[in-house]
């Protein structure tokens, strides 16, 4: 069983099509990469996924389970992670206190339990604890722990985002570009960590990129989309040989020479 299966799917925005019969199959353990051209549909297929922008048509399974048209918030309780192309961390917060709130899914708050927190939310906030601080230690973020985060670099502020997406513990995470804007050794640490996640946690990833030696470099196999559709898809050193994806990525003119 897959972990994630898109069949004939398709969303609109009004008269604009965004994606049209995209099929997508990720197996357990994959990293997987989804890439296209600016406007190609990337961003619109994982809010579908997630549960942002429900699609008109198609199919969307998580674990053999239909989650088509599901609330983010019940995708999230599945195992579904992300983090986003633009930084989405809460400026002015520490470090430590923007990774405990990927933990929010986990939680069960109640005035009951506050009014006797010493014998029910103390042990709870505890076990939180212990799970954002092994994804610290995880991804090296030691140093910085009780730092702003608007005062990190660029490259450690990605790897915050990662590290809020990892403490939920999810079975599935999408990474929608996160390399973008990093320099090659930034670049050469997230790509580290991607595979650690794999390799030591479990994790399945959908990774939007658009640098194209990180996608060879470690995903198993990607999918192209271009005005939506899929034009192409597999291992990736076979699918950027395929003229349809030089085509979309450089032009005509440029392809043919």
């Amino acid at each position: 069983m897959p972990v994630l299966e898109c069949r004939d799917v398709e969303r609109r925005f009004g008269g604009l099509v965004a994606i049209t019969g995209v099929n997508l199959r990720i197996e357990r353990g994959e990293i997987f990469g989804l890439v296209g051209p600016n406007g190609s549909g990337k961003t619109t297929i994982t809010n579908a996924i997630s549960g942002f922008y429900p699609p008109q048509r198609g199919r969307i399974a998580l674990h053999g389970r239909d989650i088509t048209g599901m609330a983010p918030h019940r995708v999230a309780r599945l195992g579904v992670a992300r983090t986003f192309q633009n930084l989405a961390l809460f400026n002015g917060m520490s470090v430590l206190d923007n990774i405990l709130l990927g933990r929010h899914v986990h939680m069960h708050p109640a005035v009951w339990r506050t009014a006797l927190y010493p014998w029910f939310a103390r042990p709870e906030e505890t076990r939180h604890r212990v799970v954002v601080e092994e994804i610290i230690d995880f991804l090296q973020l030691e140093n910085v722990r009780e730092e702003p985060v608007d005062s990190l670099p660029l490259g450690i502020k990605k790897r915050v985002e990662l590290a809020r997406a990892l403490v939920v513990e999810p079975s599935f995470l999408i990474l929608d570009e996160p390399m973008a804007g990093m320099n090659h050794e930034e670049k050469a640490y997230m790509a580290r960590f991607i595979l650690d996640a794999r390799d030591e946690r479990g994790v399945t990833c959908l990774i939007i990129e658009h640098h194209m030696d990180i996608v060879t470099g470690i995903c198993d196999r990607m999918l192209v989309l271009s005005y939506g559709e899929v034009i192409g898809s597999g291992i990736p050193r076979e699918v950027i040989a395929d003229p349809r994806v030089i085509q979309a990525y450089i032009g005509g003119a440029h392809a043919t020479a």
